[in-house]
């Protein structure tokens, strides 16, 4: 066969093997290599098992940047913290969309994950956030500010900051299912396992059931944290109803030690009840089971 020959013998090779592939694309639609999530936090309908990406874990992120004031805060008393969110052009934003029924929720938590504070900043015209944090134990601390700039996704972005200072000997609590704090005993019912896994909250007083009053536009705000890396996860609240238990969904990302932190009011006194909890990975079955009753 002459050159010219086999040439086009090996283009019309190509064309078939080419084709046919194209034809089984279409029938078969994309492979899923196990995303599990769109770009948005939705579901992908193609996957066992869907969970937000941690977040917390990057100081920017989608445009926007988190600028502290100063990374070390005073120790021996109270002090005030400031910060600014950043666009890409490094301007301050000023406009935000309200979570929780706030514009912006700091999260104040230290490295050995004992130490917990939720606070909301007051915003200046100019974007400058400030707020008062009392006075803080010696060692370090991540702060995670979790908002939604108006005509986008929200995010939590999450900073190093330091006290000055021998650290304290504090080690994290063992796990358990009940917490105590001024008299008040919360239960935590549901398994954490890696996934999405539904757990509530039953706050007592005095040996008696109560209901919390609405916190943040709910009947009580979670905040779940990884330890090691200190990610900060994605938690749905439910609708309060009238029953007296505070339901949440939490994504877990993986097995591991985490630390959840149940902000409630009772009594016009908001108090936070800490948890430390081992999640399991779910097994094959538990987590096909949990996919086919989503669909």
């Amino acid at each position: 066969m002459s050159t010219a020959g086999k040439l086009a013998a090996f283009a019309a090779l190509v064309a078939v093997v080419f084709g046919g592939a194209a034809a089984v694309g279409a029938a078969v639609g994309p492979i899923d290599v196990g995303a599990g999530t769109t770009a948005h936090g939705g579901h992908d309908t193609g996957s066992v098992s869907v969970v937000d990406p941690p977040r917390g874990l990057a100081i920017a992120a989608d445009g926007y940047r988190l600028v502290l004031d100063t990374t070390t805060v005073a120790s021996g008393g109270s002090s005030s913290f400031g910060f600014e969110i950043v666009d890409d052009d490094g301007a301050p934003v000023t406009v935000f969309d309200d979570l929780h029924t706030r514009p912006l929720h700091l999260i104040v938590l230290s490295r050995n994950m004992v130490d917990y504070l939720h606070v909301h900043p007051t915003m200046d015209d100019q974007g400058h956030w400030t707020v008062e944090l009392p006075s803080l134990s010696p060692g370090s601390y991540r702060v995670f500010a979790d908002f939604q700039p108006t005509g986008s996704a929200n995010l939590t972005l999450g900073a190093d900051v330091a006290v000055p200072g021998d650290p304290p000997a504090v080690t994290m609590p063992a796990p358990s299912d009940v917490a105590t704090t001024d008299g008040y005993t919360v239960t935590m019912d549901g398994t954490p396992t890696a996934g999405d896994s539904e757990l509530s909250f039953t706050v007592e007083v005095d040996g008696k059931v109560v209901q919390t009053d609405p916190y943040l536009g709910a009947a009580g705000h979670l905040v779940a944290i990884r330890n090691g890396d200190l990610a900060y996860l994605h938690v749905h609240p439910h609708d309060g109803g009238t029953t007296s238990a505070v339901t949440f969904t939490t994504e877990f990302p993986s097995a591991g030690t985490y630390r959840l932190f149940f902000d409630y009011s009772h009594d016009g006194t908001v108090r936070t009840a800490s948890f430390t909890v081992d999640v399991a990975t779910a097994s094959g079955a538990d987590a096909m089971t949990t996919h086919q009753e989503e669909h």
